[in-house]
């Protein structure tokens, strides 16, 4: 490349990161882990990466019951202070549940930092179908902070089991392999 076609290149790409705003990752729903067997306990969290003057905010989860069990719901690092309000999940047709959880301070407004807001635990069911479920965040209507729906996904695996004679030679072979190392350093 010529040294004028470089700073030519280089010259638009201050032009265009100039004349471009950087607006802040939207809303986004982790869970943690990503996938998990039955049985298992996870973690749904709601991420915002920009804070923006949260006193209060009324949000709906909406979840499949034959995938979880919903098991409790905890404020967010963003919302450390705040008070939290959690109803029972209402059935709103077929398997599908809904929790509204509401947030509130008596503090000053959280503002301008990225975090958690809300928490939720979930227990994936014995008898889950195995698969992709996903779970829905969104705000109340008329709700003071404005959460735009936004969903994650949970993958429900089987538990595999590794029979006892195929551990068993695993660790003979593990063996046979530390000695094999270990006499080569000699």
């Amino acid at each position: 490349m010529k040294p004028g076609a470089t700073v030519r290149a280089l010259s638009l790409c201050a032009l265009l990161s100039a004349a471009v705003p950087a607006y802040p990752t939207p809303f986004s729903v982790v869970n943690t882990p990503i996938s998990g067997e039955r049985g298992t306990a996870f973690t749904s969290v709601l991420f915002d990466a920009d804070v923006e003057m949260l006193e209060a905010a009324d949000i709906l989860l909406t979840f499949d019951s034959d995938f979880f069990g919903y098991l409790g719901s905890t404020v967010g690092s963003a919302t450390s202070g705040f008070s939290l309000l959690a109803g029972n999940p209402l059935s709103v047709g077929g398997s599908l549940l809904q929790l509204e959880i509401s947030l509130a301070t008596a503090g000053a407004a959280v503002d301008g930092i990225a975090g958690s807001l809300v928490d939720v635990s979930f227990l994936i069911k014995a008898n889950a179908p195995l698969g992709d479920s996903v779970l829905v965040f969104q705000s109340l209507p008329l709700s003071d902070y404005d959460i735009p729906m936004i969903s994650g996904t949970m993958t429900v695996t089987q538990a595999v089991a590794v029979p006892e004679p195929d551990s068993s030679l695993l660790v003979g072979l593990a063996m046979l392999a530390l000695g094999g190392v270990r006499r080569r350093w000699r």
